[in-house]
Formats: structure tokens, sequence, C-alpha cells
């Protein structure tokens, strides 16, 4: 009789449980997703057997701004039946079919320039608002691998909310599937990049915490109309530490960029979060890296001639709840590394000399700028008012003279300070950069861009034998302070219809703020002329630092109000037309012979 009544009491639970479950399912995901300050909602749920809802028309929005994160056809979950029993619903199974996810919207802050703002604290809504999120992320890394539900997704198309932002993919198929080995990852898709590149991932993380795979990345070459690939492997152990808290990468890990290893380490704690990662390569040489990276990732890298190897070296320490704690470390550590003058082909050696500088501007602009005394716009560095110099010094490169083309000290206070704006908001950008980006480069914002920045700069300060002086020499020659305006002599001109060899202080702090949105310097100006409150503070602030670096005397910097700047030059006609009702244009036109763009 007792086993016929425990069987008829089991049935029950059974049937109980089938029949709650779409309830169970539908409380746990909203649950899962208030968690997080989402809203899930859907058309349609229905429950298949033996335990799986499946919800159709589904949608994920975010109530505190208003708009929709997620949108998908159907989103199935699957519930093991004992949990229910047991009164601890767990997921065995998801699955999501064509869905459209969408990035929250990126705020680029300042150029690589120095934030005169007010520091914002790390208590501040958005960095609370990014600490949260990494906590987020530092526990669904730490979920219990072994207990994931299985995971299938079909054309999931991930898109940046604003159109221009490169961000966002799609997967066409994602399968994570639980083998007597471990775990298996399987995905296809294509990365949105400057064109769309296509990717195939395999994974493998064994129960014995050993992380294996790899994955191809084809890149686009539109010069070539062909398709690079990228090979990438990984082979290492990666542990969660439930009890602490902390998933650990092993300092042995070892990643494969084509034919360069690398060793790569770190840990991710959910105290703080605190994120430290470890990089490391030895014996990296020319011929290696030609024959792992793409020509189009390279660029004008592809023309660089070097012989001799160096090593790598680069550490992150980041704690969330701390930025001001951050430590960040890079070096190059070259083995008789030089520069190849017979395979010259970005003529480095020449730059000591004049030569005629081809300026990249954005949208892949070009126009041409002869540094040579043959040119008069061209001005030694002596011909240039110290004022002026240390002006745009202060606020673009403060660490300069002290740098070799790469600043970590500023990449520092730049990770602190947009870790507790909780978005970006400022840069760490050298000198040094701002010339290989204006020579070589462009101005397209891609991580590929970045790098080839870097690795120049570097060249520039450490294999071409240039001074500090030249550098800067060439830098204030070629930098843009206006439409079609290049160099401080150009900039001079342009505002003032003076010579960069004698600069008031008023004149020298607004050309300093000028120069990270030199089209924007219309802005800067009330409608009657006079500097509008906000420049006042900037070229202040500018000054104040100008002083504690002892680049300025105390004296010498206005009170903020009482800054101002007369526009005599071009830029007068520009911000007040000859026909503006009741504003004093007369005079003639003032000309600049400014050079062509190419």
């Amino acid at each position: 009789m007792r086993p016929r009544l425990a069987a008829a009491a089991l049935l029950v639970l059974l049937l109980g449980a089938w029949l709650s479950a779409p309830l169970v399912v539908s409380a746990t995901l909203r649950r899962a997703a208030a968690a997080h300050g989402l809203a899930l909602h859907w058309d349609r749920l229905r429950l298949r057997l033996p335990l799986r809802a499946e919800l159709r028309g589904v949608a994920v929005s975010n109530p505190a701004r208003g708009d929709t994160l997620l949108v998908a056809d159907s989103l199935g979950a699957a519930v093991d039946p004992w949990s229910l029993v047991l009164l601890h619903p767990r997921l065995t199974e998801a699955a999501v079919a064509r869905a459209r996810l969408t990035l929250a919207p990126h705020r680029s802050g300042a150029p690589d320039t120095l934030a005169f703002e007010e520091e914002p604290t790390a208590t501040s809504p958005r960095a609370e608002t990014l600490r949260r999120t990494g906590e987020a992320m530092v526990r669904l890394l730490l979920a219990p691998a072994r207990r994931l539900p299985r995971l299938e997704v079909r054309d999931l198309v991930v898109r940046a909310a604003d159109e221009d932002s490169p961000r966002g993919g799609r997967i066409a198929w994602l399968a994570l599937d639980h083998t007597r080995a471990g775990m298996h990852l399987r995905a296809s898709g294509a990365l949105a990049l400057a064109a769309e590149a296509p990717f195939d991932l395999e994974l493998h993380y064994g129960h014995d915490d050993r992380l294996a795979g790899g994955a191809t990345l084809r890149l686009p070459d539109p010069v070539a109309a062909v398709s690079e690939t990228l090979r990438l492997t990984v082979d290492g152990r990666l542990t969660q530490d439930h009890r602490a808290g902390v998933l650990r990468l092993a300092d042995s890990t070892r990643l494969v960029v084509g034919r360069v290893p690398l060793r790569l380490g770190g840990a991710l704690d959910r105290r703080g979060p605190r994120l430290s990662a470890r990089l490391a390569a030895d014996g990296l040489t020319e011929d290696a890296i030609r024959a792992s990276v793409p020509p189009s990732t390279l660029g004008p890298l592809t023309r660089l001639r070097v012989r001799g190897s160096f090593d790598y070296r680069l550490e992150l320490d980041l704690d969330l709840a701390r930025p001001d704690s951050v430590r960040f470390t890079a070096d190059v550590l070259p083995h008789g590394l030089v520069l190849d003058p017979a395979l010259d082909g970005l003529e480095l050696g020449g730059l000591d000399q004049p030569f005629l500088a081809l300026v990249h501007l954005p949208r892949g602009r070009l126009v041409a700028r002869e540094l040579s005394p043959l040119s008069p716009f061209f001005r030694p560095l002596e011909a240039i008012d110290s004022l002026l110099v240390h002006a745009v010094l202060t606020n673009e490169d403060g660490g300069f003279y002290r740098h070799r083309g790469f600043n970590t000290e500023a990449i520092q206070l730049a990770i602190a300070a947009n870790v507790k704006a909780g978005a970006w908001r400022r840069g760490a950008g050298t000198v040094t950069m701002q010339v290989a980006r204006n020579l070589w480069l462009g101005h397209e914002r891609t991580l590929a861009r970045k790098a080839q920045e870097v690795v120049l700069a570097w060249v520039l300060e450490h294999l071409t034998g240039l001074s500090k002086r030249r550098l800067l020499e060439i830098y204030l020659n070629i930098i843009e302070w206006g439409p079609g305006v290049h160099g401080a002599a150009e900039a001079m001109r342009y505002y003032f219809d003076a010579d960069p060899g004698r600069v008031t202080v008023d004149e020298a702090l607004f050309l300093a703020t000028v120069v990270p949105s030199p089209v924007k310097w219309r802005y800067r100006f009330a409608p009657d002329g006079t500097l509008r409150p906000f420049e006042r503070a900037q070229m202040h602030f500018i000054g104040r630092a100008m002083v504690a670096r002892g680049w300025l005397a105390p004296e010498m910097l206005p009170a903020r109000d009482s800054l101002s700047v007369t526009l005599r030059g071009p830029a007068r006609l520009e911000l007040f037309p000859p026909d503006t009702a009741g504003v004093d244009s007369s005079g003639p036109p003032l000309s600049v012979p400014y050079g062509p763009e190419v």
C-alpha cells in the first residue's frame, strides 16, 4: 500500500511541477532580468513536454532609459523536473532564435587632452552603474561551469545604438554543449569592424580546468579586394574559485596569434570587482609578425623595416571600487633593434630634414604642407612663442619631455578618470602619437589604427634619432587649428592676423583649447563675439596647470572672467559675415595662401 501511495504522491508532484512550469519559468526569467535593472515581456508562452517553455515575441527593455535592448522571435528554456520538486528551479537548456540585441550608446569623451572639469568621485551614479555591471559579469563568469544550461543561439544580430559606431556583429549560430570531458563551445558569425569580418570559434573547457581551442577571423582587405585570415589558438588553465569569488587564468596560458606566441595570465575578483592581467612575449621579429598579422591590420607598418628582435611586457591591475589605485605598465625590451634605412618605406630617416608632409585629416582627406624655410608658414621651434608652445603641451601632453612616445602615467590617470566618470571622457595620447596619426594613419577610430599609432610613436622616439625638439617642431607645424588651417603660423594669421613669435597669454590659452576640436572653434564664442563661460573656464584651467608646471608666472595669468581674445584675421569674417547686422566688419578681407588639399 505504501509504495503505491509514494508512487501516487510522486506522480502528483511531477504533474504539479509540469503544470506550474510556465509560471515558474516565467517568474525565474523575470527575476533574472529585474536583477539587472531590465524588464522582460513576451506575447505568448507555450509549454512543451517534458518541461520546456517557449516564449514568442520577446522584448527586453531598460525602464530607466526607456529603450529596448533585445527583441527575439523566440526564447526557449527547459527546466530540470527534480529541481522543481525541490523548489529550486534550474535551467537545463536555453535557446534564442532570430534576435536583435542593441548595445548601449557609446559616450565618447574629449580627444587626448587635459580634462578641465572637476574629477568625478568613484560613487557617482555612472561609476556605480559601471561597478554593478562589472559585478554582474563576474557573477556570470563564476557561475559553476559544469551546471550551465545547454545553450543554442540562431541568427543573433548585435548592433550599436549610435549608427556611426562600428561596434556589433552577428552570430549565425552558437552551441554550448556538455561532454564527458567537459564543455564544448562552437560559434560562427561575423564581427562588425571597418567592414564585416566573418569568424569561427571552437573552445573546450575540461573538468581538469584546461581551456583549449582556437578561432579564425577573416579580415577583408578593401584595397586588394580579398579576405585575409587571422588565426588564434589558446591553451591554458582557467579555474573558478567559488569560495573566494575569483576566476584565475594561469600565467602559463599560451595564446598564439599566427606564429607569434604570447603568455597570458590574470585574475578576476568579485570584490571590487578587480581585474589583474599580464601579457608577455619574447623574441618577436619583423618576419614573425608579418607572417602572423594580415597586411590590412598592419596598415602603414607594412612599410616599416627593422632588424633585430624585442620582448614585450604588459600588466594591468584595476579595482573598480578604488580606481585611483590602478596600475598599468607596458615595456618594449629591444635586442639589437634598428631601422633598416635601405627599406625605409615610411621615409623616417628624412624627418630631421626639410620635407613635404601629407597631413591626414578626418574622412580620409589629405593636405600638403612643406616643412622647410621655403614655406612662408613654416616656423622653427625657436620662432614660436614659448607661451603658445607650453599652452599646447599642457593641454595635449604635459609629460612630453618625460615619456618616450607612450605615457603610462597618463594612461593610469585616464583609466581612473574614465572609471570614476562611468564613461569615456579622457584619453592618454601623446604629441608623438599625434605626429604618427597626422603623418601616416588618419583619424579612423579602430583598435588596429590605435595599435599602429602606439608602434609608430615608439619607433619615432627610439629608433629614428629624432630629438624631442624636432618632434615638437613637426607637430606645431602640421596640426589642424581650424578649417584648412595647419600649424602655428597659419593659426595666428587666421585668428589674430599676427605671427606666432609674439603671442599673448589669452591668445595662447585660446589656441590650446582649439586643437582638440578645430572644426568647432566657433562654438567657443557667444553671438556678441565674447568667449563663452565654459571656454574661459577651460582656458583658466590650462593656465593654472601651466603655473603649476613653472611654465607661466602666476601674476601673468588673468582672472578667469577677464580672459578675452579679439579676432582680427579671416576668422572674424567667418564668425561675423559682412552682411551681419550691427557688426562692424569693415576692412579688406584677409586671405591666407594655405596649402592645397590633395
